[in-house]
């Protein structure tokens, strides 16, 4: 497999990123646990005591350490993830431990969307969604400024290169 250049000069996605990401692992964390928890507590109120008491609560610590695993993992997902704007296509760059490179070429745009929750404009994010005519890539957690700014630039982009198809 031919290595991926490393001239590539990537534009790293928001600090607050990470911020928000662990923010959404405590909430997940504190909700999943506390159900398992509970329906693990009614379970055993309602079944005699033996083997099956110490397994209900399986669930609940698959998820305390699923969610413990994420927020390990998330800083260096955001600072691996990025995007280039090259000349023909854009790169982007994601993955902490399975690393992904994707190109997008600008002639087969089809739309580029800018979204943003309640939580993610608290931290001034914004998830940049791009679909072609074959699939759809998300840069998460880009500045609005900046995410406005890379839809206007690549719909102006993907314009330029369909008009001279």
């Amino acid at each position: 497999m031919k290595a991926f250049p490393t001239a590539v000069q990537f534009r790293p996605v928001s600090p607050h990123l990470t911020t928000y990401r662990q923010l959404v692992n405590v909430i997940s964390l504190v909700c999943f646990v506390a159900l398992f928890t509970v329906a693990a507590l009614i379970f055993n109120a309602q079944v005699d005591p033996n083997f099956w008491h110490g397994l209900s609560f399986i669930p609940a610590v698959w998820t305390l350490l699923w969610d413990l695993g994420l927020m390990i993992v998330t800083p260096y997902q955001v600072r691996i993830h990025g995007w280039a704007e090259q000349p023909d296509d854009l790169l982007i760059r994601a993955g902490a431990v399975f690393r992904k490179y994707e190109a997008v070429p600008y002639g087969r745009l089809q739309f580029v969307e800018v979204s943003q929750g309640p939580l993610q404009r608290r931290f001034d994010l914004a998830n940049v969604t791009i679909t072609t005519a074959g699939s759809n890539t998300t840069i998460y957690g880009v500045p609005t400024q900046q995410a406005t700014r890379l839809r206007d630039d690549l719909t102006q982009r993907g314009y330029a290169r369909l008009a001279g198809l």
